[in-house]
């Protein structure tokens, strides 16, 4: 959602999204240190045709003294982003799109709560809570999960970001593969040979530059 005026209230632009349907997370997007807000906001709805219609209802709403515009958000691939560390928070993007894989509707609150939570831990935190989570046993984690509110929903979400994380690192690799084998390889204007004592024969050494 985008072209939102800079002196609209939070509930404000949320209240004009849940307009179209129940919203099941928001983040109005600002600056990580001044505070001060981009003018757009990543909304997700429960459902694609949910989203399809905010898209063509809200698309034009007029909030304060501007005009709404809004379309649909894709997570961004690997290529198109930049690549976060094992200690970078995953960051809302991310979290949305791990929330949206949840198949637990019916808890949208919980859901919402935990998209928040996660998008501020990082690869090395989310691997280091789900594999506490399994060393309990699959019984424990049974009755965790049956007495903790919320804490299926965690780690399914949790799974779904280390998935996430490490088909954007295998994508990456195959890229890099594919970058380093398309280099061409060192002609025969650019070779020089360099005769060595080994049973009379000439050992090939190329002159060229390395592909990485």
């Amino acid at each position: 959602v985008g072209n939102i005026p800079f002196k609209a209230e939070e509930k404000e632009v949320r209240d004009a999204c849940e307009l179209i349907g129940p919203v099941l997370s928001f983040n109005l997007a600002a600056d990580a240190d001044t505070g001060k807000r981009k003018g757009y906001a990543f909304v997700e709805y429960a459902d694609d045709a949910t989203a399809q219609s905010a898209c063509r209802n809200l698309h034009g709403h007029r909030l304060l003294d501007r005009e709404l515009r809004v379309g649909l958000a894709e997570r961004a691939g690997a290529a198109r982003r930049r690549r976060r560390g094992d200690h970078e928070p995953v960051g809302m993007e991310d979290a949305i799109h791990a929330a949206s894989l949840v198949n637990d509707r019916g808890r949208l609150a919980v859901v919402s709560s935990v998209t928040r939570h996660l998008a501020g831990a990082s690869r090395h935190e989310l691997r280091e809570a789900l594999d506490t989570f399994e060393n309990c046993g699959p019984e424990n984690c049974k009755v965790l999960t049956e007495y903790v509110p919320g804490l299926d929903i965690a780690m399914e979400m949790v799974q779904r970001l280390l998935d996430m994380a490490a088909a954007d690192d295998a994508a990456g690799e195959a890229k890099r593969k594919k970058r380093v084998s398309a280099c061409p390889p060192p002609d025969d204007h650019g070779a020089k040979l360099m005769k060595l004592e080994d049973g009379g024969k000439a050992t090939p050494v190329f002159a060229g530059v390395a592909c990485v």
